[in-house]
């Protein structure tokens, strides 16, 4: 037992019978970025080749979810889910892993944190593991500002050697992905944090082999969904997800498509892949194919037709409610909204992402 609620699980990597104790408040700020710093190396005996890391970019509501998903069942594969929500919503609030269990207690996720505090944190007691936990949720929100995410997508260029809260968030992504794959037997982690800001990080890191897999769908097919309420399983039972207007979301999809290209920049053309989520909907086999000859991987999909997927049960951190779906699952395209969506909405759309629609091939005048 680590001795921390936060990170204890059972030996046998079961669901305990008894009440599980709930986790610390983060109680105090650290001043060092000591708990950020270069993990111990483990021992060439133990040392796998750097892993690879597939980063998926692009706008929520894009299909982001269902690709890891399917990419989770490949063997030598591990899909992570959004690794960005581990520390807040995965250990602090104890939001559940994929499994269905909070990741402190999940099979995957608890040998991944307890080998993080036995190389990180080895001596520390709650507080101290409390501390770092905040530490690195705290670096995550400061990357994430506003004022700093052009210089967040510069680092992927690997330069910034002088940004603490950069270096930390790298430190330790690291670290999750190469723990990741060791307790996965994994040799290409899947990171479906959609943010170029985050993918950055891992752009610019020598200790993995980095790709980035640009998703865009259709805006007007975004505000569409944006506009639909879907429960999400939080620690205490369901909530429903936000919902968002038409011009925010425009807004949103914009900034995540220009964040991309510009991430672009930065990333060797061999290590960049564009799907459309379209496409990806029209021939599902062929696109993940596609996806894992581009990220070197020698292995077929788990595609029981060409359209059709046999998902189990995964192991993702966050994500749309829809990661929880198993069983055979038919990939077909969500086109709602092309005979649903008020005419104002479509066309304020349309205005708005005029130029990005036309660079990835959407079509202008109405498609009802």
């Amino acid at each position: 037992m680590s001795g921390y609620p936060l990170l204890d699980r059972p030996t046998n990597a079961a669901r305990p019978s008894g009440p599980v104790s709930r986790p610390h408040i983060l109680r105090r700020r650290v001043d060092s970025w000591s708990e950020c710093g270069p993990a111990p190396l483990r021992s060439p005996a133990m040392s796998p080749q750097r892993p690879k890391v597939l980063s998926i970019v692009g706008s929520a509501r894009s299909g982001t979810t269902i690709l890891g998903n399917i990419l989770g069942e490949v063997e030598g594969v591990a899909n992570a889910g959004e690794l960005r929500w581990l520390w807040q919503r995965g250990l602090a609030e104890r939001r559940p892993c994929g499994c269905g269990l909070p990741p402190a207690e999940c099979p995957r996720w608890s040998v991944v944190l307890d080998d993080m505090r036995r190389r990180r944190l080895p001596a520390a007691d709650d507080d101290a593991v409390a501390a770092a936990v905040d530490t690195v949720a705290r670096t995550q929100r400061e990357i994430l500002a506003r004022r700093n995410r052009l210089r967040a997508i510069s680092a992927a260029a690997g330069r910034d050697t002088a940004w603490e809260a950069l270096l930390c968030q790298r430190a330790v992504t690291v670290d999750v992905c190469t723990s990741l794959a060791e307790a996965s037997g994994a040799s290409l982690v899947v990171d479906t944090s959609k943010l170029p800001h985050l993918a950055a990080l891992l752009a610019g890191a020598a200790e993995v082999d980095h790709y980035v897999l640009h998703v865009v769908r259709d805006p007007r097919a975004v505000a569409f969904s944006w506009q639909r309420q879907k429960a999400l399983p939080v620690a205490n039972g369901m909530a429903t997800m936000v919902t968002m207007g038409s011009v925010a979301s425009v807004r949103n999809w914009s900034k995540a498509s220009l964040a991309a290209e510009l991430l672009r920049r930065y990333v060797p053309r061999d290590r960049w892949l564009f799907v459309r989520y379209e496409d990806f909907a029209a021939r599902p086999e062929a696109t993940i194919d596609r996806a894992l000859a581009f990220v070197g991987v020698p292995a077929p999909g788990p595609f029981v037709t060409p359209d059709t997927v046999e998902l189990g049960i995964n192991h993702t951190i966050a994500g749309n409610p829809n990661r929880f779906r198993t069983g055979s699952v038919r990939i077909a395209e969500d086109d709602e909204w092309k005979v649903r969506m008020a005419r104002r909405d479509r066309t304020v759309i349309t205005a708005a992402a005029l130029p990005l629609l036309v660079r990835y091939g959407y079509p202008v005048r109405s498609v009802a």
